[in-house]
Parts: C-alpha cells; sequence; structure tokens
C-alpha cells in the first residue's frame, strides 16, 4: 500500500478500508474459538459440563499462547531489517534457529504439561466433577497447541518477505480445518469431548507442516538444515519484543485462574462454566472493535508524523464514533435477548439460569470497555508504548483482581454476583483514566 494514500485519501474511505480485512481475520479466529465451545456443550447428556472441563483448560493454553507470543511477535521486525540491509545469510539463520528453538520449547511444553497436568487442572479451578474431563482433553490437545508455537513463529518469516497470503493461510488453515473436524469427529465419529481435543490437535499440526512446506520453498529466505542450531544473538533480540505481549497474555491467565477459584469456592462448577460462557461471548462481541482499533492505526500514526492534526482527529473521532454505535447496538442485543443467546450457546441445563443474570450484568457497561480499548490503541498508535503497557498490566493486577476479592465482601448476600460486577467496574475506572489521557495528548497537538 502506498504510504501517500495514507496522508491523501479521505479518512472515511481509508478507516473502512483498513479496518475491515482485519475485522474479517479476527471474526475467523474466534467464530473458530465459539463454535468448537458451542459444539461441546451439545455434546449429548455432559454438554454442560464438558463445556466447563474445557474452560478449566483455558488458562492452561493461554499459558502456551503466550510463548507463541513471546516467539513470534519480535521475529518480522527484526528479519525485516536483514533483508532490508541485503543480508539474506543472517535472515536465513535467524530462522534456522528459531525453528529449532520453537521445536525444543513445544517438546518442554507437552513433557511439563503430561507431567503436571492433574496439579495444574486443579489450580485452575477443576473439581471432582471435570477433573477427568479436563485431563482427557488437556492431554489430547496440547501437542496441538505446543505446535501452534512453531506455526506461530514461522509465519512472521513469510509477512517479513511480503508473502502475506501464504503467511495468512498458514494460520488460516489451522482454523478451518478445526471448525470442519469439530462436528464430524465429536459426533460424526461419537468421539466426545476428546473428538474436538483432536480436531485441535490435527488441525495445528497440518498448519505447521504447511508452514514449513511454505519455507522449505524457494524465496527471499528459506529453511535449510545447515542453519539449525541454536545461536542466541539472533534469538534474543526478538524474544525481548515479545515480553510485553507474553507478560500480557499471562496476566490474562492469571485472572481466570482467579476467576475459576473464586467461583468455584462460591457455587461450584456452575459458576466456573458461566464464567467462561462471559468471556467467550465477550471476547466473540469484542473481535470488531480489537481489528478496527488496530486496523486504523496506521492512519493514526502517518498522519501524527505528517503533522497533518486534522486528519488525526477526524481518524480518532472516526474510530470513536463506529466504536459507539456498534457497542450500543450489542450491548442492546445482549441486555433484551440475553436468555435466547445463553440457550444458543450451552443449550438448556442446570447452568442455563444460573447463567442468564450474570452474563447480562458482566455485559451491562459493554460499550464502556469498547470505547476504553479504542482510546488504549490510539495511544499507542501515537508511539504511547509505556502508559498503553501499565494500562493493560495494571487493569488486571492492580483493578481487576483485587475487586473479584473486594466486592463480593461489600455484597455478602450475593457474593457471586460480586465476581462477574468486577470487570465491569474496572473498565468504568480505567476509561476514565484512559479518556483523560488521551484527551490532555490531543489537546496537546498544534
Amino acid at each position: 500500500m502506498s504510504s501517500n494514500r495514507l496522508e491523501t485519501e479521505p479518512v472515511r474511505g481509508l478507516f473502512w478500508s483498513m479496518a475491515v480485512p482485519v475485522i474479517l481475520q479476527q471474526l475467523l479466529i474466534w467464530l473458530d474459538n465459539v463454535i468448537d465451545r458451542i459444539w461441546i456443550a451439545h455434546i449429548p447428556d455432559i454438554g454442560q459440563l464438558a463445556f466447563t472441563a474445557s474452560a478449566v483448560c483455558v488458562p492452561i493454553i493461554y499459558m502456551i499462547m503466550a510463548l507463541a507470543e513471546l516467539t513470534g511477535t519480535g521475529i518480522a521486525p527484526q528479519v525485516g531489517y536483514h533483508l532490508g540491509q541485503g543480508n539474506r545469510q543472517r535472515a536465513e539463520q535467524t530462522l534456522g534457529s528459531f525453528f529449532l528453538f520453537n521445536m525444543l520449547l513445544a517438546v518442554v511444553v507437552c513433557v511439563v504439561i503430561e507431567w503436571q497436568c492433574t496439579p495444574l487442572i486443579r489450580l485452575f479451578g477443576g473439581s471432582d466433577q471435570t477433573e477427568a474431563l479436563s485431563e482427557l482433553y488437556l492431554r489430547i490437545s496440547t501437542p496441538g497447541n505446543a505446535l501452534c508455537i512453531l506455526s506461530g513463529g514461522l509465519a512472521p518469516f513469510l509477512l517479513a518477505q511480503g508473502r502475506s497470503k501464504e503467511a495468512g493461510f498458514v494460520i488460516g488453515s489451522g482454523i478451518v480445518l478445526n471448525m470442519l473436524l469439530d462436528p464430524l469427529l465429536i459426533f460424526g465419529f461419537d468421539m466426545g469431548l476428546a473428538g474436538a481435543a483432536w480436531a485441535t490437535t490435527i488441525a495445528e499440526t497440518f498448519a505447521a507442516l504447511l508452514a514449513i512446506a511454505y519455507l522449505r520453498r524457494p524465496g527471499d529466505i528459506q529453511l535449510r538444515l545447515q542453519h539449525l542450531r541454536l545461536r542466541w544473538d539472533l534469538i534474543a533480540p526478538c524474544l525481548a519484543l515479545g515480553v510485553t505481549p507474553m507478560v500480557m497474555m499471562l496476566a490474562e491467565t492469571v485472572q481466570m485462574g482467579v476467576y475459576n477459584r473464586t467461583l468455584y469456592a462460591m457455587v461450584g462448577d456452575v459458576g466456573v462454566g458461566t464464567m467462561a460462557l462471559v468471556i467467550m461471548l465477550y471476547n466473540f462481541f469484542y473481535f470488531p472493535f480489537y481489528g478496527m482499533a488496530f486496523g486504523v492505526q496506521s492512519v493514526t500514526s502517518y498522519n501524527l508524523g505528517a503533522n497533518r492534526w486534522d486528519r488525526v482527529r477526524e481518524n480518532i473521532r472516526m474510530l470513536m464514533k463506529v466504536t459507539l454505535v456498534w457497542s450500543l447496538a450489542v450491548w442492546l442485543l445482549m441486555m433484551l435477548c440475553t436468555k435466547p443467546i445463553v440457550q444458543l450457546t450451552i443449550g438448556d441445563g442446570t447452568m442455563t439460569d444460573y447463567a442468564v443474570p450474570m452474563v447480562r450484568l458482566s455485559f451491562v457497561v459493554f460499550f464502556i470497555a469498547t470505547l476504553q480499548f479504542a482510546c488504549q490503541s490510539t495511544l499507542q498508535a501515537m508511539n504511547r508504548p509505556v502508559i498503553t503497557f501499565w494500562i493493560g498490566l495494571s487493569r488486571t493486577l492492580l483493578l481487576l483482581i483485587p475487586l473479584v476479592w473486594l466486592l463480593p465482601m461489600l455484597l455478602p448476600v450475593r457474593a457471586d454476583a460480586g465476581v462477574f460486577l468486577a470487570k465491569p467496574v474496572t473498565d468504568v475506572l480505567v476509561c476514565i483514566f484512559t479518556g483523560i489521557y488521551l484527551y490532555r495528548c490531543l489537546s496537546k497537538m498544534e
């Protein structure tokens, strides 16, 4: 894309052309997550218990994804820099080093989870009722999730060469294959929860093999056997850029662990399953805002660098308006149609009646949460990485987790509702701070 376009094209058309591709990419990712969990929830006889059991595994899977963020985030800038210098050999050496490093890391992950599977499940809210199902799901799906470290670490090497379609196909193929295999294995072959786990492992194995096949083909850089050795002078700079997203994802893992253990102590498995449902629905309805906010960052960044303050403000106003309108529509849907949405997702059962009011409570300030995220992503586009990092980290560790413990004490009659209320209260407080900070930054523009 010509950089001149970012400065000259009308902001309204540019906004949508930048946002829509990222929104569609996020849609594919979250559809996979939601559809996978819906199939699990509709397994005959044990659907809602299986849903809860898989939810117990989510924080552990997030820990694996945090490692994928660590190894994958910083590769493209470093390799792109080497290629820009014409240093193809160093770029290929980086590829070989990371391939070996990620393979070893994936093996370590599989060994550790196989060794500590039961203690980890108990740590993150597993119960006598869900432990066996959680172990079954985690042991089968872990090799596939571990291979995400490999495929996620190889896709940036394709992006750095401008092979974006191939990189997208590596990620998308695993998602689409998983979506196709889920109903086939769960219901067609009557494998139940094990079928969902095998679908993940098969799909991610295919994605990893596809990434290797693409990088073995001739291109700007190629995966070569002679470069398969660990070189920390090449690995360390890339890992340094991945520390921040890894820490953020680990904070999410801690958050989910606190949720699960707190709710299990209060109301048992039904609370753990309901919180998993809330997080799943929240993330699914959140994807358009996530895609939109990150998709239009380059418009803000470019025009900020070009001192085009009018275009910066227009792009930010457009982002805030669209975010507010869209999020209000989602908020209204969740307030009026909570029960049908819950029933569509997890069916009817003991958890459904409990989940409806808790889901509604969790979405009570959804439009404020999305505005906060739009403000935070705008600050990131304005090159404020330190403040955005601390907003994200302190939001979880300094506000959300303490409120999960504090609000139940302030609401002793319905302490479990206090746990679900912690996120809306946090969203309001963080939105106030982020909005004020962004307003002050924009006021300083000349």
